[in-house]
């Protein structure tokens, strides 16, 4: 039983999977972040471009 918790203790592939599952836990809350503040960006962006655009009086060419 001795050598059984021995062996366990000296198993490290827990620990391997652990810190790639940890990575994939901290690129994904990366991309999160930077996906919401991207799209804040990009809705700004649109916001400001169709104020411009309602603020446009084109001329119409005259009726025949």
């Amino acid at each position: 039983m001795f050598d059984l918790v021995k062996n366990l203790c000296r198993d490290d592939r827990g620990a391997t999977a652990t810190e790639y599952a940890l990575l994939i836990v901290f690129v994904a809350v990366g991309i999160a972040a930077g996906a919401n503040i991207l799209g804040t960006n990009i809705s700004n962006l649109f916001n400001a471009i169709g104020t411009e655009l309602s603020k446009l009086n084109p001329a119409l060419p005259p009726l025949p």
